[in-house]
């Protein structure tokens, strides 16, 4: 009897819960307007950054070093992948390295140019129609049935229109351009999901082994 009992009652229990179906609810992604999105805070983009050589006895430091001349530079570069395959990583690591590159050629020798061009247009349009329908003099009094008024009607049209055009137009362009020798790529690495940063440095040692090597290999 008991064991029935303990039958029913499992069996009950397990009714229940096939009856009792679970339910899920996904909620769905954040979004945020496009005027109210923010960039990460958290990334710290880095630039040109210069080392410089110390007076001797004054390099413990850099509080105490006395700056003589530039021992090193290097120069950091962003690019994005726009996907993350192999072939568009590597892509962005040479679009990285070459604005970088860029970056150096700007900092050492960079030409501005701002040219500022305003150009006023304006023009004068006077358009004249007549449409006669009965010859009429000035002392003449016409008179017209409906049928003729209906078919048209003296009219005189005079327009007169001022168009007036003003452009501004403000132009600045930045040209750079110049040989790097001895710079080569000191690091090059993955800051998020689909950008890559290379640095590259330039110092007066590698410099001096360009040089040479340019030498040998004439």
């Amino acid at each position: 009897m008991k064991f029935k009992v303990a039958a029913l009652t499992l069996a009950l229990v397990l009714a229940g819960c096939s009856s009792t179906k679970p339910s899920y609810e996904v909620e769905p992604g954040p979004i945020t307007a496009i005027n109210a999105q923010k960039l990460a805070t958290s990334f710290k983009r880095q630039g040109i950054k210069l080392e410089w050589n110390c007076w001797w006895g004054t390099g413990y430091s850099e509080t105490t070093c006395v700056k003589s001349d530039i021992k090193a530079i290097e120069v950091t570069a962003y690019a994005n992948s726009f996907g993350n395959s192999e072939v568009m990583r590597e892509r962005a690591f040479v679009a990285a390295e070459m604005q970088a590159k860029a970056k150096l050629i700007h900092f050492i020798n960079e030409g501005v140019s701002s040219t500022n061009v305003m150009q006023t247009v304006t023009k004068n349009v006077e358009k004249a129609q007549d449409q006669t329908t009965n010859k009429i003099k000035s002392d003449d009094v016409v008179s017209m049935s409906d049928d003729e008024v209906a078919k048209g009607s003296n009219t005189a049209v005079r327009e007169n229109s001022n168009e007036t055009v003003r452009t501004l137009t403000e132009s600045i362009r930045n040209n750079a351009e110049g040989k790097i020798r001895g710079a080569y790529v000191k690091d090059a690495d993955i800051v998020d999901r689909q950008t890559v940063m290379v640095t590259i440095r330039w110092d007066k040692d590698s410099q001096e082994a360009a040089l040479n090597l340019r030498k040998n290999f004439k």
